[in-house]
């Protein structure tokens, strides 16, 4: 009898003492990207790839840009992808076209600022909060195009179209951007 009463009391303590696997999915949604398309300026309904493109967050060395998935410094898509910072209401990049290029005097660079206001929303234990941003976020101008608040033509970009101010996911466009 008590070999039994041990037995039992040994896999109580097994079974009360095993605790939840805490491994945050990758497939589960985190704090999504902002996520801007490029289009031809002359023929804004056709997306238009944009070639060798570096992005570079204020604070960020010109060595140190935003990546594209594969780990390159060079965007070459219809398509990117902006980390906008959680502790701030405020996210600001030098778009830098051409960086590529030997010649730096060739580069063009614009610089964009997104206004926005966020919060956090609870995701998991073990994923903790992701941050939701909205782009309208109470501020007049959800973008500043080189430090100036009227600006709607930079030295590259021609237009800039807010397409979504909730930045929920990455499934959709959130900005178009037309360039020549």
């Amino acid at each position: 009898m008590k070999k039994i009463f041990s037995v039992l009391v040994v896999i109580a303590f097994i079974l009360f003492s095993c605790e939840k696997d805490d491994i945050c999915d990758p497939a589960t949604p985190t704090t999504p990207r902002l996520v801007i398309k490029f289009y031809d300026f002359n023929s804004q309904s056709l997306p238009k790839r944009i070639a060798n493109l570096k992005i570079v967050g204020e604070g960020m060395n010109y060595n140190n840009p935003v990546l594209t998935s594969n780990g390159s410094q060079f965007w070459n898509d219809t398509l990117v992808y902006i980390p906008l910072k959680t502790n701030l209401d405020v996210s600001k990049f030098r778009f830098i076209r051409f960086a590529q290029d030997t010649i730096l005097a060739n580069a063009q660079v614009d610089t964009l600022e997104f206004n926005y206001s966020r919060r956090d929303e609870y995701v998991s234990r073990a994923c903790g909060f992701k941050t939701i941003f909205d782009l309208n976020g109470g501020q007049a101008d959800p973008f500043i195009l080189n430090n100036d608040e009227n600006a709607t033509l930079g030295n590259w970009i021609r237009n800039i179209r807010i397409e979504e101010t909730n930045i929920n996911d990455e499934n959709e466009t959130h900005i178009n951007i037309y360039f020549l």
